[in-house]
């Protein structure tokens, strides 16, 4: 499956339990009718077949599944093959009941802009910000984050400096002269990192400046929560 046909499937969130060739215990992030993206903290190898079984409304399923990628520590993206019409149908009522239960549920947890334009460093990130009970909002670019601005508030920006379209300077200076805005904790997160640039960030009013060669995910996370706890 190639990033274009991943990407047509709707990803809803899937915080359930489910067991990897009937022994490995998981917790789930997302699910389409497509695959399932779930946290790991070991190893395994692309490109594997597992079983994995998935809570159902009335019973567990057990469907096959293709390991895509694998960040330990992080996340496992797993593709489904072989399904059955009636593993499809199951997996469709799964999607239903999660996407019924997320949206009755009041979303109580901080909300993170991420404006990052590598999708796999976006994507560790995320995981890692959701994993520590953040509610993370995607940007690819600063024109994208500030339409996305428009429409949501969130607590707290994590913002690349590098980008196309707008840069992470520019995305920095908009926000500090909008009134509504303007008082959004940033969090610079780069892959260069000379002293002028760092002041430059601060000076233009960032809260943190992290260089991504030297920043775990764990870290960025950390680093995320210790802003907010400071506001």
């Amino acid at each position: 499956m190639n990033g274009r046909e991943r990407r047509k499937y709707k990803r809803v969130p899937f915080h359930e339990d489910i067991q990897i060739d009937g022994i490995m215990q998981f917790k789930g992030i997302d699910i389409s009718e497509g695959g399932l993206y779930v946290y790991t903290g070991r190893s395994f190898t692309e490109g594997r077949v597992v079983a994995v079984t998935l809570p159902a409304k009335d019973a567990k399923i057990t469907i096959k599944a293709r390991v895509q990628h694998n960040q330990p520590g992080i996340g496992m993206g797993l593709q489904f093959i072989e399904l059955s019409d009636e593993q499809k149908a199951a997996i469709n009522e799964i999607i239903d009941a999660s996407a019924r239960k997320t949206s009755r549920t009041p979303d109580k947890r901080k909300k993170i802009l991420l404006i990052e334009d590598n999708e796999s460093s976006r994507k560790m990130s995320r995981n890692k910000l959701v994993q520590e009970g953040f509610a993370v909002i995607e940007a690819r670019d600063g024109m994208e984050a500030l339409i996305l601005l428009k429409e949501q508030q969130p607590d707290l920006i994590i913002l690349d400096l590098y980008m196309e379209k707008m840069d992470g300077f520019k995305v920095l200076s908009i926000l500090k002269i909008t009134p509504e805005w303007k008082d959004l904790p940033v969090i610079v997160f780069s892959a260069r990192g000379e002293q002028d640039v760092i002041e430059k960030v601060i000076h233009a009013g960032a809260n943190e400046f992290l260089l991504k060669m030297l920043t775990t995910p764990a870290k960025l996370a950390n680093t995320v929560k210790t802003v907010l706890q400071s506001l």
